[in-house]
């Protein structure tokens, strides 16, 4: 009996992970194309593990045939199952820096200043699903597991979508789309939702321009292995240049390596043998940079009056293989105004920042929980009360701190990012002045109206946030 995988999930582990949240299902279809008219109380099995054969078993699920008429017909079987749900639960956002785990991811290269890069933690995950049969060869005997001519398959998983601007459908999905994930070319991006546009300073430039004080906190996301992605981030290249677009001094570069926090790409010599390698946060704020020791020549403060710099992914010999990250200098121009940097998980399951330059206004929002009694003393050989007695009183003060952020004027290509900050579940105030912790908080804006040149002239956007933690009170 000849039993199949007519369909996978889209992925291949030697090109890009699956991602789980792009389709609405994440589909095996298990097929048997021999008869089943000898059996009873026939199902197919598909059994899902961690890593391998004989890895953790998540789940073994079974399913009568579908209602296809022509396996109906032919006695033939097959059933669609969705690993969705099982593998999201085996992963999960990267919070800390795993470098230094009481600490924020976004403060890599901070934290531990000799390792600028950091590993994942289970955001990707190695997954096998074998699938089988159960059936029983006479009417009055239980069915069994029928393990003979199974089919086995592996894949890795991340839990992401694919930014808004992606063109939907599958073919294009699998051929093209999430290919540019994997940094082998110089158009090839990192795990962001930052849109490319041109850059007027360096004549025919483009890039991905993220604004920045010379303090802020940024990371960048990739996905890491020649053998397992294609992907061969093996250094960082950061340039600087002042602000009529001349670079300033020399290129420098922090190796992609264990002693640095992350892991040597290529498969000579390849040091990545673990799911944590397979995608890699760098710090490449300028705080992040500043900080950092393991190349203390890419510090920001050996450039002078720098206006911006780029961040490119390179070979060994310097080949680039990644998009042109571009981070211009804000410092000045908030105008006064206390400027919020938010950080959030984006659509591809990593990180993307913005500063927040124009007013910002917070808000406490209390609730008391009041009650009432009669004013006096009952327990005594006379009625009586005292001046400063009181009848209402309040058991208990919640309160909650919320705060309204305006963007600068921005374009349009800004602004794509904002949408997913809005649809985010993972969102926090990133504070320079205190790299131990984020304050994480919440996009309470139910909706969001994109705005275009056309219609709305200049762009400013106004986002909500409710602190995460309530306000610790006396009550």
């Amino acid at each position: 009996m000849a039993l199949s995988f007519e369909q996978e999930p889209i992925g291949d582990s030697t090109t890009s992970p699956v991602i789980t949240n792009w389709t609405p299902l994440v589909p095996y279809v298990l097929y048997q194309n021999a008869s089943i008219a000898s059996y009873f109380y026939y199902k197919l099995v598909l059994e899902i593990r961690l890593d391998d054969a004989s890895g953790t078993l998540l789940a073994k699920l079974k399913q009568r045939r579908n209602g296809y008429a022509d396996d109906i017909t032919n006695n033939k079987a097959r059933a669609i199952f969705d690993v969705r749900d099982v593998v999201n639960s085996q992963l999960e956002d990267t919070i800390a820096d795993q470098n230094a785990t009481t600490r924020s991811i976004h403060a890599v290269g901070v934290n531990v200043i000799a390792k600028p890069f950091s590993t994942n933690s289970n955001q990707i995950k190695k997954i096998y699903v074998k699938g089988y049969q159960n059936y029983s060869t006479a009417a009055n005997e239980s069915p069994v597991d029928v393990i003979t001519g199974s089919v086995n398959d592996t894949k890795y998983y991340m839990a992401a979508s694919l930014p808004l601007t992606t063109s939907r459908g599958t073919t294009d999905f699998q051929s093209n789309s999430f290919l540019a994930y994997s940094l082998n070319g110089v158009t090839d991006t990192f795990l962001s939702d930052v849109q490319r546009q041109g850059f007027g300073l360096i004549a025919g430039d483009e890039g991905r321009i993220n604004y920045v004080q010379s303090t802020d906190l940024h990371t960048v996301a990739f996905l890491n292995g020649e053998s397992d992605f294609d992907s061969v981030p093996v250094r960082m290249y950061i340039t600087y240049y002042d602000s009529n677009g001349s670079t300033i001094g020399s290129t420098q570069y922090i190796e992609n390596t264990n002693a640095t926090g992350g892991a040597v790409p290529t498969t000579s010599g390849s040091e990545v043998d673990t799911n944590a390698e397979r995608l890699l946060y760098f710090g490449c704020g300028p705080g992040n940079l500043q900080a950092q020791s393991a190349t203390t020549a890419a510090r920001p403060s050996n450039f002078t009056d720098w206006y911006f710099y780029t961040v490119q992914a390179t070979t060994a010999a310097g080949s680039t293989v990644s998009d042109k990250y571009i981070f211009i200098n804000q410092d000045g121009s908030c105008k006064g105004f206390k400027v919020r940097r938010l950080g959030w998980r984006n659509s591809l399951g990593c990180y993307d920042y913005f500063n927040f330059k124009k007013k910002s206004v917070q808000t406490i929002e209390v609730n008391r929980n009041n009650y009432e009694t009669m004013l006096g003393n009952f327990n005594s050989d006379m009625y009586s009360y005292d001046n400063f007695a009181r009848g209402k009183k309040t058991r208990q003060v919640t309160a909650v701190l919320k705060e309204t952020l305006q963007t600068d004027w921005i374009t349009e290509t800004d602004a794509v990012l904002l949408e997913s900050l809005i649809m985010s579940t993972n969102v926090s105030i990133i504070d320079n002045d205190d790299t131990d912790y984020t304050v994480p908080v919440m996009v309470t804006d139910s909706s969001f109206v994109k705005k275009t040149s056309a219609n709305d002239g200049l762009i400013q956007y106004t986002i909500n946030i409710e602190y995460a933690n309530p306000i610790n009170t006396n009550s």
